[in-house]
């Protein structure tokens, strides 16, 4: 039994070095990221453009990591060249192939469009933590829940714009500089982050938070029925 667990660890071990070298080496360095949150169907559709620079060496190739409940509907490199991406959904990747190499050290641009279903009940990125879910009175979509495409997972820091639409009488929380505009029956909410980071988790919420002051600071917490009852506490240890 001991001797089987040590091949099985091995060959573990070495695909998995192998999975991590096949990635080129790229610094995700912005995104823009636009995105329709609907409710009522618990879905997101998103247009992302990700500025990135290889890293070493020009590559051919690019690998992001996308939740696999989202579709793919195109990418387009900054030329406007329709690219046809291959998905491998055993580790949530999204593969590229560029016409021509991208050279070492110059910027390059790609959009994705894509869209789907989040309710809770897919498969996340991680096993057995939920990450990511939209329902009628709130949603959560989270960086490791990879709702957008991710590339060096907690190591790849980047700035951001998140410009996020949702129903009139939401409101979206998220990190970043904001700005709200309310249109008719839709909501729009615009974050910017300026420092590298690991900005893009965000929430939908409704109702008004409530604020705690402690330690010379003021929190706005959201919590929700009998959790309400831990606003204090968790107000208090922010200021902290």
């Amino acid at each position: 039994m001991s001797r089987k667990l040590w091949i099985v660890l091995t060959a573990l071990a070495a695909s998995t070095l192998g999975w991590a070298q096949s990635r080129p080496r790229i610094d995700v360095e912005h995104y823009v990221i636009e995105a329709e949150i609907n409710p009522a169907t618990q879905s997101v559709s998103a247009v992302v453009k990700v500025r990135f620079t290889p890293q070493q060496e020009a590559t051919s190739s690019a690998v992001f990591e996308l939740n696999n409940a989202l579709n793919v509907v195109a990418v387009e490199d900054e030329a406007g060249q329709e690219l046809t991406p291959s998905r491998s959904r055993e580790d949530f990747t999204v593969r590229l192939n560029f016409p021509q190499p991208v050279p070492a050290g110059k910027p390059a641009t790609v959009t994705f469009r894509y869209e789907g279903v989040l309710s809770g009940r897919e498969e996340s990125p991680i096993w057995g933590i939920k990450f990511a879910a939209i329902h009628s009175d709130f949603t959560y979509l989270l960086y490791p829940s990879r709702w957008f495409p991710v590339n060096g997972y907690t190591s790849d820091r980047y700035t951001a714009e998140l410009k996020i639409t949702v129903p009139a009488g939401n409101k979206v929380v998220a990190s970043g500089i904001e700005k709200a505009d309310v249109a008719g029956d839709k909501a729009v909410f615009t974050f910017s982050t300026l420092q590298p980071a690991f900005p893009g988790s965000i929430a939908v919420v409704q109702g008004e938070p409530q604020r705690v002051a402690a330690e010379g600071v003021t929190t706005a917490v959201y919590f929700r029925g009998e959790q309400q009852a831990m606003t204090s506490a968790y107000g208090g240890e922010a200021g902290k």
